[in-house]
C-alpha cells in the first residue's frame, strides 16, 4: 500500500482500524501492556540476507515507522470465511478464548514465534507471552493448546518439574483432563505462509530514502539516513525528539499531554544500528533494540569463557524481566538510558559495570 502523506502523529493501530478497516486488532491499554493490538513486522535484513519477523504493540508504533516494512494482521492468516491458520483453530478448541478481545493479539505473538522460530520450546512460549493478558481463562488453555507446537508435547508432562515421573511418587491414579483432542488439529505448514513482498526484498530503495512527513498540525516525521543528517536536524530543530520504538514517547504523548513538533527515526543510521565485537567487548549503537541486544550478548555467552561474560549474563537475566517482548523487540538501548526513570532496568547493571 501506498500512503504519500500519511500523519506522523498517527499509530499503526489507529491507521489500520480508522483508515483500512482492519479491526481484528484491537485497542486495550493503549501503552504496550496488555498485548491487545499485537501484529507483526518483516524486515529484509540485508546483511544476513534474511527476513526478520517479530511482534510489535500497534498502539504504540508510529505509521510512519513501517515503512518499507510488511505488516501482518490477524485478518492476513486466516478466517472462518476461508481457512483457520492453526494457531487460530488451537486457541479456539483448546478453549483458549472466552470474550476474545485479547485473542487476536496473542494470536499474533504465537504466530509471529512461529514464523522466527520453527520448532519453539515451552521457553520461547513463555517469553513470546510476556506482553500479552487475558482476563478470562487463566492462561492454562491458552499454553496447553499452543504448547502442541513445541518439540516437547509428544514427551514432556504438563507438571512439568512436579510430573509424578519426575519426582517419583506416583499419584496411582489415571485422570484424563485433556482440553482438546491433539489430533484434530490441522497440521502446521510452513510452506503455506504468505511470503515476504519480493519488492521489499529485491530493491532496497525503501531503505536509501530519507523520509519528511508533515501534517496539518504541523508535527513533522524524519527519518535521516546518515549520521551527518541527524546532526543538522538537531541543530536546525534542538527541541526534536528522537524516536526509535516510541515505547516512552508515546505513552508521553497520550497520557501526559506532551506534544512533540518534530519526531525524528534513526533507525537507518549504521552507526546507531550495529553492534560490534572489540577486543574489551562489545560497542553497542543507541538504536540497537532490546532483543538484539539480548541475542548478540548470548551469542558472546555461548562461545566465551565464563569469566568474561558475567556481565553480559546479568544484562539477559535482567532483559527477561523487562516489559514484554513486543517492547523488547523495538525498544532501543539509548532510549532506556535517556529515559532515566527509577524503573528503567538497565541503568542501574549499566551504572554497576561502569563502576566495576
Amino acid at each position: 500500500m501506498i500512503d504519500d502523506k500519511p500523519d506522523p502523529e498517527l499509530t499503526l493501530l489507529r491507521y489500520l482500524r480508522e483508515k483500512l478497516h482492519l479491526c481484528g486488532t484491537k485497542l486495550g491499554c493503549a501503552e504496550g501492556g496488555c498485548g491487545a493490538c499485537t501484529v507483526m513486522l518483516s524486515k529484509f535484513d540485508r546483511d544476513t540476507k534474511l527476513v526478520k519477523h517479530f511482534a510489535v504493540n500497534a498502539c504504540l508504533t508510529p505509521v510512519c515507522s513501517v515503512h518499507g516494512l510488511a505488516v501482518t494482521t490477524v485478518e492476513g492468516i486466516g478466517s472462518t470465511r476461508t481457512r483457520l491458520h492453526p494457531v487460530q483453530e488451537r486457541i479456539a478448541k483448546a478453549h483458549g478464548s472466552q470474550c476474545g478481545f485479547c485473542t487476536p493479539g496473542i494470536v499474533m505473538s504465537m504466530y509471529a514465534l512461529l514464523r522466527s522460530t520453527t520448532k519453539p520450546n515451552m521457553k520461547d512460549l513463555e517469553v513470546a507471552f510476556q506482553g500479552n493478558l487475558c482476563r478470562c481463562t487463566g492462561y492454562r488453555p491458552i499454553i496447553e493448546g499452543y504448547r502442541t507446537f513445541t518439540e516437547e508435547y509428544k514427551t514432556e508432562c504438563a507438571m512439568g518439574e512436579k510430573c509424578c515421573k519426575v519426582t517419583g511418587n506416583g499419584c496411582g491414579v489415571e485422570i484424563d483432563v485433556k482440553l482438546f483432542e491433539p489430533s484434530d488439529f490441522a497440521p502446521l505448514d510452513p510452506s503455506q505462509e504468505p511470503i515476504f513482498p519480493p519488492e521489499l526484498k529485491l530493491n532496497d530503495v525503501y531503505d536509501r530514502q530519507a523520509l519528511n512527513f508533515e501534517n496539518d498540525r504541523s508535527v513533522k516525521w524524519m527519518r535521516p539516513t546518515n549520521l551527518q543528517q541527524l546532526l543538522e536536524i538537531k541543530k536546525n530543530h534542538p527541541s526534536a525528539k528522537i524516536v526509535v520504538g516510541n515505547t516512552e514517547v508515546g505513552v508521553e504523548v497520550k497520557f501526559k499531554n506532551f506534544d512533540y513538533k518534530v519526531l525524528v527515526n534513526p533507525n537507518q543510521i549504521p552507526e546507531l544500528t550495529s553492534i560490534e565485537v572489540t577486543e574489551n567487548g562489545l560497542k553497542v549503537g543507541s538504536a540497537v533494540t532490546l532483543m538484539d541486544l539480548q541475542d548478540s550478548l548470548q551469542t558472546q555467552i555461548d562461545s566465551k569463557p565464563e569469566e568474561e561474560t558475567r556481565l553480559f549474563k546479568a544484562i539477559v537475566e535482567m532483559l527477561h524481566w523487562f516489559a514484554g517482548k513486543q517492547i523488547r523487540n523495538v525498544a532501543s538501548v539509548g532510549g532506556n538510558i535517556m529515559t532515566g526513570s527509577p524503573i528503567s532496568d538497565l541503568n542501574p547493571i549499566f551504572t554497576a559495570a561502569c563502576i566495576e
